[in-house]
């Protein structure tokens, strides 16, 4: 992954994240076509290679970031101080954003 994807201000990262998660949840990694993802996030294909070198990278940076999202959120909420799994999402769902 190429550090000038981090330098984009944070509008333009969550667009490009955004219409890569549509993108792989709407189709398998391998047949999720990258100029879809450079459309859906306003850039043109060549930019997006430029940020991610490839559609596996990419894939992986998102693995990675929902990830990482999942277990802020998991600590940030005490979701696991309960067993109640009806707890936990009220835990989750009554917080802002």
């Amino acid at each position: 992954m190429n550090d000038k994807f981090f330098k984009l201000p944070l509008e333009k990262q969550r667009r490009i994240i955004n219409a890569a998660y549509k993108v792989f949840s709407e189709n398998s990694c391998k047949k999720a076509p990258m100029s879809e993802i450079a459309d859906g996030s306003g850039i043109s294909k060549v930019l997006l290679s430029h940020y991610f070198t490839n559609k596996k990278e990419l894939y992986m940076y998102l693995w990675t970031n929902a990830i990482e999202m999942t277990r802020k959120m998991v600590t940030e909420y005490r979701t696991l101080e309960t067993d109640d799994f009806f707890e936990m999402l009220k835990r989750v769902y009554t917080q802002e954003v």
